[in-house]
């Protein structure tokens, strides 16, 4: 595919920004622990379309699809058998002349560190913030992560709807992440988490699980799948008067995604959600292409609202920027997120 015609479906891809009046609806909402799938991680991920179950091959795979977190051992030089796999997939631009000179069979992987950090400034007043550690360990990849939410003066009214004043709500997850790779083309994740959430001064904590892989059909297809939220449940640490004591479970929600993978620098994502708890089916649309060695682009769809972002690489260090529409009210959300591998 020729750059003219890449400029070109970018640019018609972009021109499919729908009308801010577009009919509007909250992800997540409808179900306990909706908060952990509010998606505000990595701005690569958020500017194209919220398809990283797929796509997510950094650290922010903690939180995406902890499958994705095999994608980091292809980032360091490689032995004689990882060498044989990125040629099975293609992606023979990515060993250098370096690593096929000095690699030999007993030399083993090497080990590797990601750390990552992204913030998102969103409308009605809500922030978003994710730290994630990632590094080799035996034949796969451990994670640690941990995402926040907090909203400020919310209004609270009773059922009658009697305003009560304004209270603080803030909610967290911590991730536990370890991927390992299945016959050199698929990849298998699992994450256990720690729920944490507090409306005004009320405070549940809980425990939950995601599950997922990503495989290679071809050397230019990839899907991936995830089952967000399996046994997710909260409950209340002390006794509330105007609260039960009990576990309240939350719907898992299913991720599948399928990208289109070009040796030149596009790829195409598509990704089906499915909570649930609703009848509805959700998209996401992705498209990012490397305009240059330190630059790549980003687009995309999640359900109507569109998003974009740009990503620069200087060295083994990544920025990237996004800009979304809200889902919520059509507002402006703004996103970084910077790694670092080491």
């Amino acid at each position: 595919m020729n750059r003219l015609m890449k400029c070109g479906i970018l640019l018609l891809f972009a021109l499919l920004l729908p009308a801010r009046g577009a009919v509007l609806h909250a992800a997540g909402a409808g179900t306990r622990a909706s908060f952990s799938r509010s998606g505000w991680v990595g701005a690569r991920y958020a500017a194209m379309g919220a398809s990283g179950e797929v796509v997510a091959d950094d650290v922010f795979a903690i939180y995406w699809n902890p499958a994705g977190l095999t994608e980091l051992k292809g980032r360091t030089r490689f032995s004689a058998s990882e060498i044989q796999q990125k040629a099975r997939k293609g992606d023979v631009s990515g060993i250098s002349e370096q690593e096929l000179t000095q690699f030999s069979e007993e030399s083993g992987e090497r080990f590797f560190v990601q750390v990552g950090i992204s913030a998102a400034m969103l409308d009605v007043e809500r922030n978003a913030g994710f730290f994630g550690f990632a590094c080799s360990l035996f034949n796969g990849v451990f994670g640690l992560g941990v995402y926040s939410i907090y909203s400020p003066d919310i209004e609270s009214r009773d059922q009658y709807g009697n305003y009560l004043g304004d209270l603080n709500y803030i909610a967290s997850v911590g991730y536990l992440s370890y991927a390992f790779t299945l016959g050199g083309v698929a990849s298998v994740g699992v994450s256990t988490k720690v729920l944490y959430e507090k409306i005004g001064n009320t405070v549940y904590a809980g425990v939950g699980a995601d599950i997922g892989v990503q495989v290679y059909v071809l050397p230019f297809i990839k899907v991936g799948f995830i089952a967000q939220d399996l046994g997710s449940g909260l409950y209340p640490v002390e006794k509330y008067s105007t609260v039960r004591e009990r576990w309240e479970f939350a719907s898992p929600t299913l991720r599948l995604g399928i990208a289109l993978i070009s040796t030149t620098g596009l790829t195409v994502s598509f990704s089906g959600i499915k909570k649930l708890e609703q009848t509805s089916l959700y998209y996401g649309i992705g498209v990012e292409y490397d305009l240059m060695r330190f630059t790549t682009i980003h687009l995309g769809f999640n359900g109507s609202q569109f998003s974009a972002g740009l990503t620069l690489h200087i060295s083994s260090v990544d920025f990237t920027y996004a800009f979304m529409f809200d889902n919520v009210d059509n507002g402006y959300n703004n996103m970084v997120s910077l790694t670092v591998l080491f």
